[in-house]
């Protein structure tokens, strides 16, 4: 497939790449489509979602005005009194009395939060109950009664809403009262308050006249408490609207808007649904005319995009042309009816630069075989030039073995160490060393600086075995210790004691040259860069070292110069890397 896709002709991948883009733009233009109808949902939703939060607070209060209403009648002086003369007392004139009382407090109750959907209130003690509306309270079977005063004692003076019975005889809130009297707290009657729920989601729907067509569902779990419409009787709305917040579910052929919020103090769940059919049509009718539209700009397109690309194809062929004639030998590009000096743009610079190449082409051979020559040179006097040192290192190697035939200890031993010196330093195969060997390298340096500072000079090296093993940039640590040797003892009467040490932290390894002899100057790296000041050691600078760890390693690592504790600190940052056997 790719040697297919290479093998077009240029005309063909052109014009497969404006088929693709046009393709692309009409995909993105479709998804768009699709992505306005999902944001019509969604605005819809919080249309509907902000209407629906304020019903859902009104209901809520509603609840809340009855359930405080319960409260007052558990904790009415008076109630509790008539109450326990009911419960305790034989006398038929004291119970009538207080039976009277009971009713009409029971009525003013009523009457004064009425307006809170109450459809009537009932009060059970034993074989003595008193009612707001002697007929409804006929209406109310003897089992759902017997259920609700259950339910009532159970919850042991809490206000209990009974959603079991909503479909057909309303909502129902129920609380045992208990006697207060002393703290008896034997329960002396049952208030069961019936609601209605037509009246209370119309009292809480009212104020929003958004939709008009809007209908209602109020349901606790998978229990129906309250539906407004023929739709909400389908037993499987419920399990559709539980999927999500807000979307579209069908129901007998026709497709709805739902919105759903929850009551969090009663666990209820509380769904608006609109019907959805004429807003679908016009989403789809919006949508076939932005189809037809995209197709016939994508006709258009092709055919403007293919007049277009054979014109400038015409170009590349004369090119394709001029190179044919060159690749056959001609030393000078044939002349082309068309003019391209004039032009300005890829084409023109393309067919202007292939005839000043044609033209330099012959000079650049003939400068080939001169360059050629000169670089073989250059590489025979960089062979000459690699033979001074060793003969150097031979010629210490010479003096090491002349002084030992004598006996003179310290000259063998110096040679011997300026020998390893100069063979580490002149190892050209490895960039990076372990740094066992780059300790070598310092103890070799160390040996000969002894010999001339003797006492002055007093070195330490605490490196952990697993760490020698670790590879780090050859010829970093030398040129430090050196550093530190002459800022510390050459313009330094007093010693200088220098230790060397080595941590891992994390995946860096970390190796410190501290002298006591010397102080750093602040940000020395920064003014060194910036050509504050001007550099006068010897050796390897230390902006050498900074840059060839950076280049070999990254930013994050390098060179850090401080001081600490009276201490010149140099501290090296390596990537911790093991070449051996093994892991640092």
């Amino acid at each position: 497939m790719k040697a297919f896709i290479r093998n077009l002709t240029l005309k063909k991948k052109i014009q497969s790449i404006v088929f693709l883009c046009i393709l692309l733009l009409t995909s993105v233009s479709l998804f768009n489509i699709r992505m306005t109808s999902a944001a019509h949902q969604k605005v819809l939703y919080q249309t509907v979602a902000s209407s629906l939060s304020f019903s859902a607070k009104e209901l809520e209060n509603h609840l809340d005005v009855i359930s405080t209403m319960a409260d007052m009648v558990l904790a009415d002086s008076t109630m509790q009194k008539n109450l326990g003369i009911l419960k305790d007392t034989e006398q038929i004139q004291e119970r009538t009395v207080a039976y009277k009382a009971i009713y009409g407090m029971l009525n003013e109750y009523y009457f004064n939060f009425r307006k809170n959907n109450i459809r009537y209130m009932s009060l059970y003690q034993g074989n003595f109950s008193i009612h707001t509306h002697i007929i409804n309270k006929k209406q109310l079977p003897d089992s759902i009664r017997r259920d609700l005063i259950a339910r009532a004692e159970a919850g042991k003076g809490k206000s209990i809403l009974v959603t079991d019975y909503s479909d057909q005889y309303g909502l129902f809130m129920v609380k045992n009262i208990r006697r207060t009297q002393f703290l008896k707290l034997d329960s002396i009657g049952s208030l069961i308050v019936n609601i209605d729920m037509n009246q209370l989601t119309d009292s809480s729907t009212d104020t929003s006249h958004l939709y008009e067509s809007a209908d209602y569902i109020l349901y606790d779990g998978g229990n129906l408490i309250y539906h407004s419409s023929a739709i909400t009787t389908d037993p499987s709305v419920v399990s559709k609207i539980s999927v999500s917040r807000y979307g579209l579910f069908q129901s007998v052929g026709k497709n709805y808007f739902y919105v759903r919020q929850a009551l969090p103090n009663y666990n209820w769940d509380y769904v608006c649904i609109i019907p959805y059919d004429n807003i679908s049509a016009s989403l789809k009718t919006s949508f076939r005319f932005s189809f037809f539209i995209t197709i016939i700009a994508v006709i258009i397109s092709s055919i403007l995009s293919s007049a277009l690309i054979d014109s400038i194809i015409r170009h590349f062929n004369n090119l394709l042309l001029k190179m044919k004639n060159f690749a056959d030998g001609q030393k000078n590009a044939i002349n082309i009816s068309y003019d391209y000096t004039g032009r300005t743009d890829e084409l023109g610079i393309l067919h202007t630069r292939f005839d000043q190449m044609v033209n330099e082409v012959n000079e650049l051979i003939q400068n080939g075989y001169l360059n050629e020559i000169l670089r073989k040179e250059a590489q025979l006097k960089a062979l000459e030039n690699q033979m001074n040192p060793h003969f150097l290192y031979n010629t210490l190697e010479s003096i090491n073995w002349r002084a030992k035939s004598v006996g003179a200890k310290d000259i063998s031993s110096m040679a011997e160490n300026l020998g390893t010196l100069l063979r580490i330093t002149l190892d050209q195969k490895n960039k990076e060393v372990p740094l066992r060997r780059e300790l070598e390298l310092v103890q070799c340096y160390m040996t000969i600086q002894k010999f001339r500072y003797e006492d002055r000079l007093e070195y330490k090296v605490t490196v952990p075995d697993d760490l020698n093993s670790c590879y780090v940039l050859k010829l970093t640590l030398q040129p430090l210790v050196e550093n530190s040797i002459r800022y510390g003892l050459e313009e330094n009467t007093e010693g200088c004691f220098i230790h060397i040490l080595a941590e891992r932290s994390s995946d860096i390894l970390y190796v410190y040259i501290k002298n006591n002899g010397s102080v750093f100057e602040d940000q020395l790296l920064e003014k060194l860069k910036t050509n504050q000041i001007s550099p006068h050691g010897f050796g390897i600078g230390l902006l050498n070292i900074l840059q060839r760890m950076q280049l070999t390693y990254g930013e994050e690592y390098g060179l850090t110069l401080y001081n600490e504790n009276e201490q010149a600190v140099a501290r090296l940052a390596f990537p911790l890397v093991r070449k051996e056997n093994g892991n640092c």
